[in-house]
């Protein structure tokens, strides 16, 4: 019965692929205090499990495709690179060079321990960049390692195969994980401290500083998002006889806020320079609330009509294309009758935001992003080409964006006879950043993919990565930890790796790069790629100010850990 079982298993590898991703993501949402595995870790613990308990109890084996997982890894990469690209730019823009040295020191003195310690304690081939990927958890450098191997780039020797250097991969990531999880977010949250600062005050401090974050980058996850609006809507019967026939829009003009909507008979009527107003009109009326305490200059009494006060608001981000846009100034522009019973949240050029102020002239191709009701928003997109939200993914620049990535990771040059490149999946996850990078500056370019659709790429990707991965070593994972003393060796240089390094970059920015206490902590826990440790050092300051410095740490660190992984398993 127990072969019979395991072997369906196996031979039904769709079934266990998704059944193992599902426990996985189940088992990792479990939290104790602040501690959880997550989804990825959940995966490759549960893929483990039940791989060892197939071999064990029923000597079955999995196989799952190489290029299966190799599949699933690349959606994952790219969708990182699309989520960071827009961060690492305007990061660098800002604190690029401190930011940068941060990283440097972190990822460069975890690769050399990891490295430098793997030979120094005769690990075998593979647990370096497994001990690399476990102690920053970063499970694309799992994938690095895994594709050198599966592409030839390291060759096994020794009488030692591929499929156990690639459980040694695995061995060293699951044993380093859990205790380096803990031990940055510890350290994290009680750097600070423990060089005299309060995180509190400090954060209190910094948020006078450096202020709040600007609005969304164009192209990015919360360009589309409302949030909590400054304005407010209100509806009035229009008794004034001053304001009866005349246009709705000169109406607007006159009372400095706009008429958003005009309902006569239970019906709206079309904005436009032909709607003239008659007495009973119900005028809805839209503003800042300070506007709109009293009836503005006395259209009539105000009405409880939930019908009148109801309309679909849209959001666009409107590429200035015409010839008649340019010099003219944010004020002039919004006096155009195309922009009439919108509102300008944010104006960007070049991807980067710009301060919305009224006399700041405008170029061809500046964006700006617009809100207000649906006819408004169609009317204001005449000005130039706009981008909407959609559920619609552009597979066309999905499929060739990783192919050329993947293609462009492939190529290598040889320096003191070890290939160096960004390999596959470095080549896949500059590709996504480069594509969201264009498409901060011209949300038009890369085609359309919502962040629904990303995400999901994201999570699944990876995790199903870890699930195939993990099914098919955990036979030759048996063998790899069963030397007891090697095992203890991995733990421990697991956690050196992941607090030394954290240490060592904490005080390299608070003393030679002079930076604010509290957010290089948030800069540190990015260059750690632990968001956990973020939430830590945030919880205990009581301010979101450490994630000024997350963004650009977090999203350099990724990409560079990719290449160190790649580099420790060539070179072993």
């Amino acid at each position: 019965m127990v072969h019979t079982f395991f072997q369906f298993l196996a031979d039904q590898g769709f079934i266990t692929l998704f059944f193992v991703l599902g426990l996985g993501n189940l088992i990792g949402r479990l939290k104790i205090g602040f501690f959880s595995l997550g989804s990825t870790a959940g995966s490759m613990l549960v893929a483990l499990l039940v791989g060892i308990l197939a071999f064990e109890l029923a000597g079955v084996k999995f196989a799952i495709p190489d290029l299966l997982t190799t599949f699933f890894l690349a959606l994952f990469t790219y969708a990182i690179g699309l989520r960071v690209g827009p961060q690492f730019v305007d990061g660098m823009r800002r604190e690029g060079l401190q930011l940068s040295i941060l990283v440097m020191v972190s990822c460069t003195v975890a690769f050399i321990m990891a490295f430098g310690g793997s030979k120094l304690l005769s690990l075998a081939p593979g647990y370096a960049p497994g001990i690399l990927a476990g102690s920053n958890t970063v499970s694309a450098v799992l994938g690095v390692a895994t594709a050198a191997v599966d592409q030839g780039l390291y060759q096994p020797s020794g009488g030692v195969t591929a499929e156990q250097v690639k459980a040694n991969i695995a061995a060293g990531y699951s044993l380093s994980y859990l205790l380096s999880m803990l031990g940055i977010v510890m350290l994290v949250r009680n750097l600070p401290g423990m060089f005299g600062h309060d995180p509190v005050q400090a954060a209190k401090k910094a948020e006078q500083e450096f202020g709040t974050h600007g609005h969304a980058l164009p192209g990015t996850a919360g360009a589309f998002e409302h949030g909590m609006q400054p304005v407010d809507v209100r509806v009035y019967r229009l008794d004034n006889a001053d304001f009866i026939g005349q246009p709705a829009t000169a109406v607007g003009q006159h009372l400095g806020t706009p008429v958003l909507r005009v309902t006569r008979d239970n019906a709206a009527l079309a904005l436009d320079a032909t709607t003239t107003l008659r007495k009973g009109d119900l005028l809805t009326v839209g503003g800042r609330i300070g506007q709109l305490l009293h009836d503005p200059a006395g259209l009539g009494p105000e009405v409880d009509d939930n019908a009148a006060r109801t309309f679909e608001v849209e959001q666009a981000e409107i590429i200035l294309s015409g010839k008649n846009v340019t010099g003219k100034t944010l004020q002039q522009l919004l006096q155009d009758p195309s922009l009439y019973g919108v509102r300008v949240r944010a104006v960007f050029r070049a991807g980067h935001e710009l301060p919305a102020k009224l006399d700041m002239p405008l170029r061809r191709h500046d964006l700006i992003r617009v809100i207000g009701p649906a006819a408004a928003v169609k009317r204001a997109a005449a000005l130039g080409h706009a981008v909407r939200p959609t559920n619609v993914t552009d597979v066309i620049t999905l499929a060739f964006g990783i192919a050329s990535g993947y293609l462009v990771g492939l190529a290598t040059v040889k320096i003191a006879g070890i290939p160096v490149g960004l390999g596959a999946m470095g080549g896949v996850v500059v590709a996504g950043m480069l594509v969201s990078i264009m498409r901060s500056m011209n949300p038009s370019m890369g085609g359309p993919m919502p962040e629904g659709a990303r995400a999901l790429l994201e999570s699944i990707g990876v995790d199903l990565f870890v699930c195939g991965l993990g099914l098919n070593v955990a036979p030759a994972l048996i063998d790899a930890v069963s030397h007891g003393w090697d095992t203890a060796f991995v733990l421990l240089l697991g956690l050196g790796v992941a607090i030394v390094p954290t240490f060592v970059t904490y005080v390299v920015g608070l003393y030679v790069l002079r930076m604010d206490p509290i957010i290089l902590a948030g800069a540190v826990a990015g260059a750690r790629n632990s968001t956990t440790a973020m939430r830590a050092i945030s919880d205990r300051a009581h301010s979101d100010i450490p994630s000024y410095g997350y963004p650009v740490t977090y999203a350099l660190s990724t990409v560079v850990l990719l290449v160190y992984g790649y580099l420790a398993m060539v070179m072993s």
